[in-house]
């Protein structure tokens, strides 16, 4: 492969370089000479370290020759310097400039950046954040953040939407590996990453994710939690919390510990949920006076356990965890006659191994190893008999090497493979059974030319889907068909630059170029599916009159063409960021409703009514624009605004399905010592751009607000808050649900929780 030469060739480059050990030592301080204790002072792609209480630093390096610092602290403006000397003892002093937008290291990122020096926008949810925030599905947690919307598909189930792209386009991951679901499959699944053990979850919008491959065109969601640790831990420590939902009469406790000697640690976590049906303000079906206060079969359980053990040493640090994750929640029914109440019993078993090392040999800064594997299943009950199974067993691997300085470029390299074998056994056998396997190697580098950082990136992924046999029903009776193996080569290729033109100010511009190759769900879906009350159709197949013919689509992969622009400003008297991006996607995969209904296709009269809905491939353009600032009134009073929307539309006419409808949102927000309050809004406009036999949906907003108090003692703190969501109680129905016409949004909702850290 032409990348895997490159990056051979410039890793016998980086050996040949002459190298020096040192010791590198200084101190952080902010504009009035106060060190800085806990800020962060890193190589770039190699070593790191932390400040003591009064912000000194000391830091052994292997190669002194050309070294780029970066400092960086929560509360902080990043800071960073290039060092070029031969001596064997280094003092670098820095001073810190005060912010008001945290600066927060996000470790998806293939460089390690902060979402500020990204070329492209990036969200982070740091831990006391996801303490007021997180909701039981992950789509509804992250649902607010400018350009995320979700797919809302009741209590259970809702999976994160980034520009109008989500399924097998959004990557969602667990510290960097993916969650291994059946997620991307069908909206009813459920994306099994727990929020409220995460220690920050981070939101890389654009298809610039060039570690992650042919599922991250859209972007990436990566749930990051505190289960390995790559820094010693020589204390014992956790947290407990507990909380109440009014609206659903839930309950949810979670508790971690962790302990450590320095260089063996330890962790444990988990968390209990129950919440029953949710109330609603009117009716959950128009006209339909049974179905009035809540949504039926809206029910939720979920218990997760997890534990790890790692070492951590001067040149390194290696880790294993494991999490046990057990589920079931209901699918809101439709409120038709005889309608079987339809469970998800999921159940998986997850383990990962991250290890690294430092200076490995020469040439290279950094190498890590991160693996894991996913023993997945769920079952679709009717009444409470299972009748059909869904498996998946899914092996990840990514080796990352992180080279010295090439001349004047530093980044990071390497392999990924992804194998998985994927099954469904039972009446509703909707795709075949397949595996599927991924093998790709990658590099990023970036150069640092003055203001200007410029990165460039690329990824060669092999593609492989071997499907087997399926039988598919037809209106001429039974069917054997054997679907058609894909292979496939995608390129990924892209170019950023950030130019910091000005102390408060940087810009942004990002190109990139992806592919990706279509699933099978999306080439050879086909059958009766209850729990989303539709036939699913794969792109594979045609009717020509009720006749159903196969391997009709030659199954074009999708390429994206993307460029995106952001404008930050960093500090004054408000700070903000405004963020356009513009992206054509040829062949781009749609699932549309055909105007059909199954007893055209089948012979079956059980799911003669149900519409069918088809995956079909056109060419899309979709652009999209994310506002947001923060406005400080005084030291106590501050105003939150935000506002996003996305146009996506078909190039030979129409509107894409199921894209949410332009938003604005403002938070009013109180800062006093350990007191917080805060009350704001979202409106949510009209959506009269619908898809192909898709209708309408009325705009709406949501009134929310909060009240939090921390109070804090020697080594602890507890923090308590009372949050209320849909203080109005108005009927809200997103237009990105499926379930849209007969499952609306939670009505009030008052949440009253504690949480203790020590």
């Amino acid at each position: 492969m032409k990348l895997a030469v490159l990056t051979l060739a410039l890793a016998s480059a980086g050996v040949s370089s002459t190298v020096f050990a040192a010791q590198l030592q200084g101190k952080v301080t902010d504009n009035q000479g106060k060190g800085i204790a806990n800020a962060v002072v890193a190589v770039d792609g190699g070593s790191q370290t932390t400040t003591d209480a009064q912000g000194n630093y000391s830091l052994n390096v292997a190669d002194n020759s050309h070294l780029h610092l970066h400092v960086s602290n929560n509360s902080y403006k990043h800071a960073e310097r290039d060092v070029q000397s031969g001596s064997v003892t280094l003092t670098e002093n820095f001073t810190l400039v005060s912010s008001k937008i945290e600066n927060i290291v996000v470790t998806a990122s293939p460089l390690g950046r902060s979402a500020l020096e990204s070329s492209t926008p990036i969200s982070v949810l740091t831990e006391d954040q996801l303490k007021l925030n997180t909701e039981p599905t992950l789509g509804d947690t992250l649902d607010k953040l400018p350009g995320v919307q979700a797919t809302h598909f009741g209590a259970g189930a809702s999976r994160p939407i980034i520009r109008g792209m989500d399924g097998p386009r959004v990557q969602v991951l667990e510290n960097g590996l993916s969650v291994g679901d059946a997620s991307t499959v069908s909206a009813d699944h459920a994306v099994t990453s727990e929020a409220a053990s995460a220690q920050q979850i981070e939101i890389l919008r654009g298809p610039g994710t060039l570690m992650y491959g042919n599922g991250a065109i859209g972007g990436v969601v990566n749930v990051v939690d505190k289960r390995i640790s790559e820094q010693p831990v020589t204390d014992f420590n956790g947290s407990v919390g507990a909380r109440y939902d009014s609206a659903s009469d839930g309950n949810t406790v979670n508790a971690d510990l962790n302990g450590g000697n320095g260089g063996f640690n330890w962790h444990v976590d988990g968390t209990r949920r129950r919440t029953n049906s949710y109330d609603i303000p009117g009716n959950a079906i128009s006209g339909d006076d049974s179905s009035h206060g809540n949504v039926d079969n809206s029910q939720l359980e979920l218990d997760e356990y997890a534990g790890a053990v790692g070492y951590t040493g001067d040149q390194g640090f290696i880790g294993v965890s494991g999490v046990r994750t057990e589920s079931n929640y209901g699918i809101p029914l439709k409120g038709e006659a005889d309608e079987p109440n339809i469970t998800i019993d999921l159940k998986k078993t997850a383990w990962q191994l991250h290890a690294g090392l430092l200076d490995p040999f020469a040439g290279f800064a950094k190498v890590r190893v991160d693996a894991g594997y996913t023993d997945y299943q769920h079952a679709e009950e009717e009444n409470g008999d299972a009748d059909t199974f869904f498996y998946n067993k899914q092996t990840e691997a990514r080796l990352t090497l992180n080279n010295n300085p090439w001349g004047e470029w530093q980044g990071s390299m390497g392999l990924h493979v992804v194998h998985r074998d994927f099954s469904v056994v039972g009446e509703e056998q909707l795709t075949p059974n397949s595996n599927t396997d991924t093998l790709a190697a990658f590099i990023v580098q970036e150069r640092k030319v003055g203001d200007f950082r410029f990165e460039l990136g690329g990824r060669i992924e092999h593609y492989k889907l071997d499907p087997e046999a399926m039988t598919l029903d037809t209106l001429s009776g039974e069917e054997e068909y054997q679907p058609e193996q894909l292979s496939d080569t995608n390129i990924t290729a892209s170019a950023g630059v950030v130019w910091d033109f000005d102390p408060s100010y940087n810009l942004s511009v990002a190109l990139t170029r992806a592919e990706r190759s279509a699933t099978a769900e999306e080439l050879f879906s086909y059958g009766a599916h209850d729990a989303t009350q539709s036939f699913e159709l794969g792109s594979a197949f045609q009717v020509v009159n009720g006749n159903i013919v196969t391997n009709a689509s030659s199954a074009d992969k999708e390429v994206a063409n993307n460029i995106d622009v952001t404008l930050r400003k960093l500090d004054g008297a408000w700070t903000g960021s405004l963020s356009m991006a513009y992206n054509r996607v040829d062949n781009f995969f749609y699932e549309n409703n055909t105007g059909l209904v199954a007893s055209d296709l089948v012979n079956s009269d059980e799911e003669g009514d149900m519409p069918v809905y088809q995956y079909q491939q056109g060419d899309a353009e979709l652009f999209s624009i994310e506002a947001q600032a923060n406005i400080p009134f005084n030291d106590i009073w501050s105003l939150a605004l935000f506002s996003d929307y996305t146009r996506a539309k078909l190039v030979d006419g129409g509107n894409l399905p199921r894209i949410s409808p332009l938003r604005f949102g403002s938070t009013l927000n109180f800062d006093l010592q350990q007191w917080h309050a805060d009350v704001g809004m979202v409106a949510y406009s009209k959506q009269d751009k619908t898809g192909e036999n898709e209708t309408e949906t009325a705009g709406y907003t949501l009134v929310n607000a909060a009240v939090t108090y921390r109070l804090f003692a020697d080594s602890s703190d507890v923090f308590v808050y009372l949050k209320g969501n849909n203080l109005t109680n108005v009927e809200a129905r997103p237009h990105t649900s499926l379930l849209k016409d007969y499952a609306p949004l939670m009505g009030r909702n008052l949440m009253v929780g504690i949480n203790y850290n020590f």
